[in-house]
């Protein structure tokens, strides 16, 4: 008799084991993934730099040049992270997902609201050094409008001095590459060269017509009564004869 209660008791130990392994198994995958891992958030405590380098076809921008930055939005958590623009800025209203494709149009808005404010700038102005760099150091987390302060005239090899304009750009700190953030961030502005302001080359055919049509204002109209007056005077003289000679 207690040889048959051991193996009963064995048989619904093994039972219990069987369900509870099975239990186990249907639940892993259901207890996983509220455990799943979020998008990965910049340190907000973390700061990081920006090195920018100046160049205008392969030469280096300097002589007393200077760069601003304004930060112009933050960094927040929302499913991952995304940027919010400040409150100096909000009227841009909000900051685009694809900043690449439109870093040149945005810089451009945001520069204008920078002038039409009168804001002070984040950090600097900074001047350029004799390599065309110019390093920012603990920047916090956010996104940076890069303003340079004037325009550069470069002398090229022929002599001739031709003026570029170094738009202002937008950077991110930090940068996301290769799954990896970037703190200490490095770029290149672009910097292109100023179309010369000539006036319009006159219509070859403006001369012409000028000569064909009649003045219209400042006319001189004595001359014309005067030979009016000539020949009425011509026509009279030239009856009178004709009626001596009848």
């Amino acid at each position: 008799m207690r040889e048959g209660k051991c193996d009963m008791k064995k048989r619904i130990y093994g039972i219990l084991k069987v369900f509870l392994t099975l239990a186990v198994c249907f639940m892993l995958p259901i207890s996983g993934m509220p455990v799943m891992a979020a998008p990965e958030m910049p340190d907000p405590d973390r700061t990081g730099s920006l090195s920018i380098t100046f160049t205008c076809d392969g030469n280096p921008i300097s002589g007393g040049n200077k760069v601003s930055l304004y930060k112009v939005a933050d960094v927040i958590e929302d499913n991952g992270y995304k940027f919010v623009y400040t409150e100096n800025f909000a009227s841009a209203g909000e900051v685009p997902e694809d900043l690449d494709a439109q870093n040149e149009a945005l810089s451009e808005k945001l520069e204008k609201i920078v002038k039409n404010k009168n804001y002070s700038a984040s950090a600097g102005p900074v001047e350029i050094d004799e390599e065309g760099k110019v390093v920012f150091d603990g920047l916090n987390t956010g996104l940076y409008l890069v303003v340079h302060a004037k325009k550069v005239q470069i002398k090229t090899a022929d002599g001739k001095s031709v003026t570029y304009t170094i738009n202002p750009f937008l950077v991110s700190i930090p940068q996301k590459k290769d799954g990896t953030y970037i703190y200490d961030v490095t770029t290149k502005p672009k910097v292109s060269p100023e179309k010369d302001k000539k006036d319009k080359p006159d219509n070859p055919d403006e001369p012409e017509k000028r000569h064909k049509r009649l003045p219209q204002t400042g006319q001189l109209w004595w001359p014309v009564m005067l030979l009016g007056a000539a020949g009425a005077v011509s026509i009279v003289i030239g009856l009178l004869r004709k009626r001596k000679e009848d």
